[in-house]
């Protein structure tokens, strides 16, 4: 039987990927999963949706709250979850990332020229951990990376035979991608770069026709950020073109540097980007997963040797050439600098590791016209258990945001927030929830001015122990430490109780862990020193889906 035209296949794709995961969001009724970030950069984009006129530009996202506040307002005009944009926003990331499965299927198809490759090679994209978590969840890569994604797949597909035309085509889809998330330009960058400066040319002086085309990619990047910042020139927030194009995002924080606790939570990201192993990544779970991420490791670097053995006799073609710069040239740049920010951050793997799907799609094809059924029904399988794997493991955390609200109403009857402040860790969902339905207040840093006990304003009162890591990384352990201290004592000054969550009963080894994720980690002993010598706490008060709370008291 024939198969459909092309164009039939691809919209079938979509359809079903975005059934798909419409459906998973409506089981789950957990757009929080891993990460609070969505929540944060939902209510970011609450003023794109009142008023596009007077929303502030965000340099380092400069198109994503235009983009995703317009989307949330035709949402709203739908009726489709009117008013709740932390949630609408996990159903655009569906939307897009079915549209990531159309040019996944559509690159492998156009490589392959395989319905069956392509058909599986789409069933194990979306099904890999990473792909599949931030599809569902309100996390703010999805767009971004998928534009990128396009770009990375006519390069692949083009970048043999570039033509000034193709080179821009890809520039300026290239450029929409970082400008709605900026951190995407740096890994894909250089191997666009390496791909045109390698491409095949009989021509005798075809040096000068390669940098020409590098040439082209650059002017289309220049250009199209020139045009961006030319439509939102005196807007609100907008800024220059070489501030666009260098934003500095978190660079100046404690999620930059080098540490050896960053192997560990390179291990929990590139393990996670297939099988997905709990909702934590930090340096503690990934230590006490390290089997499991490991195994998962194994996995994909025999995908990869698999590969490389079965496509060994086409390596001199101009073509899979290219695609292995365009793909593995990525992976190696992207995981250099995740090595020094975030690199078990899903969002930091997203981009990088599309290779994975590439190498699969590849060796399948490369085995499909010559192997047995009973094979070929392998294949099937394998490419199917991702996907069976990470719904299990994300149905582990089903009905999340529910409990975490009914944990807050809880809280606020055992606490009342007019006359409590709270000392958290500073990564627990439950704090976004505070932050989301309390007050939109920060942490005080040492910063706070603080009305006497009781007091609304604001409701949320709280210390973060991870603040001056995050914010302060030249500080000392010391100053650090001072600093928490001078604003529990402040607190009680004001005539507050202060609350304790979690972090009170960790161990030196896992506060340490924990800090290890900011570069971090020497400071452990001095703030655990600090917080178990200066107070105490009363019994604990044991709150399903927020964790144990103490209240403290001087000692």
């Amino acid at each position: 039987m024939k198969a459909p035209a092309i164009g039939w296949q691809l919209l079938l794709a979509f359809v079903l990927s975005i059934e798909l995961l419409a459906g998973l969001i409506d089981w789950l009724q957990n757009v929080h999963i891993i990460t609070a970030n969505g929540m944060y950069k939902s209510i970011q984009a609450e003023a794109w949706i009142a008023d596009f006129s007077q929303a502030r530009l965000d340099p380092s996202n400069y198109l994503y709250f235009p983009l995703y506040g317009l989307l949330c307002r035709l949402l709203d005009w739908l009726g489709i979850l009117r008013g709740v944009p932390w949630k609408q926003f996990a159903y655009l990331n569906a939307f897009f990332a079915s549209v990531g499965v159309v040019i996944v299927y559509a690159f492998v198809h156009r490589v392959t020229d395989s319905v069956l490759a392509s058909v599986l090679a789409v069933m194990f994209h979306l099904g890999s951990g990473c792909v599949l978590l931030l599809s569902v969840i309100n996390e703010d890569i999805m767009p971004g990376y998928v534009a990128v994604l396009g770009a990375m797949a006519l390069a692949g597909l083009w970048f043999d035979r570039p033509s000034h035309l193709r080179v821009a085509v890809v520039g300026a889809l290239f450029t929409l991608g970082w400008l709605i998330e900026w951190r995407l330009m740096f890994p894909t960058l250089p191997a666009l770069v390496l791909a045109l400066a390698i491409a095949p040319d009989p021509e005798p002086r075809a040096w000068l026709r390669r940098l020409a085309t590098i040439g082209t990619l650059i002017v289309s990047i220049l250009a199209v950020s020139g045009i961006v910042q030319l439509v939102w020139d005196g807007h609100n927030g907008a800024v220059g073109l070489h501030d666009m194009l260098w934003t500095g995002k978190g660079l100046a924080s404690g999620w930059a540097g080098l540490s050896t606790d960053k192997l560990w939570l390179m291990l929990s990201g590139v393990g996670n980007y297939l099988l997905l192993t709990g909702p934590l990544v930090t340096v503690v779970a990934a230590k006490q997963l390290a089997w499991l991420l490991s195994f998962s490791i194994l996995i994909q670097l025999a995908i990869f040797v698999a590969s490389v053995i079965a496509l060994w006799p086409w390596r001199e073609e101009p073509r899979l050439r290219t695609i292995a710069v365009v793909f593995l040239g990525t992976l190696g740049a992207g995981q250099v600098l995740n090595l020094y920010s975030q690199p078990q951050d899903p969002q930091m793997q997203l981009n990088v590791m599309p290779w994975l799907t590439v190498a699969w799609a590849l060796l399948v094809a490369s085995l499909l016209p010559r192997v047995r059924l009973a094979v070929v029904l392998a294949l099937a399988f394998l490419s199917v258990v991702p996907l069976v794997w990470n719904v299990v493991e994300l149905a582990r955390s089903r009905g999340g945001d529910a409990k975490s609200v009914a944990a807050l109403a809880s809280l606020e009857r055992r606490f009342p927030p007019e006359t409590t402040v709270y000392v958290y860790w500073g990564f627990e969902p439950i704090t976004m929830w505070h932050y989301a339905l309390w007050s939109r207040t920060w942490d005080w840093d040492g910063a706070a001015e603080v009305e006497p006990a009781p007091s609304s304003n604001p409701r949320f009162k709280w210390i973060a122990i991870d603040a001056g890591a995050i914010r302060h990384p030249q500080w000392t352990a010391e100053e650090h430490a001072q600093s928490i201290r001078r604003d529990i004592d402040l607190a009680f000054e004001r005539g507050y109780r202060v609350v304790i969550a979690d972090v009170w009963s960790w161990s030196v080894e896992e506060l340490a862990d924990q800090l290890g994720a900011l570069a971090a980690a020497g400071r452990a002993p001095v703030i655990h020193d600090l917080l178990h010598s200066a107070y105490e706490v009363g019994p604990p008060v044991y709150e399903p889906a927020a964790g144990t709370y103490y209240e403290l008291r001087r000692r």
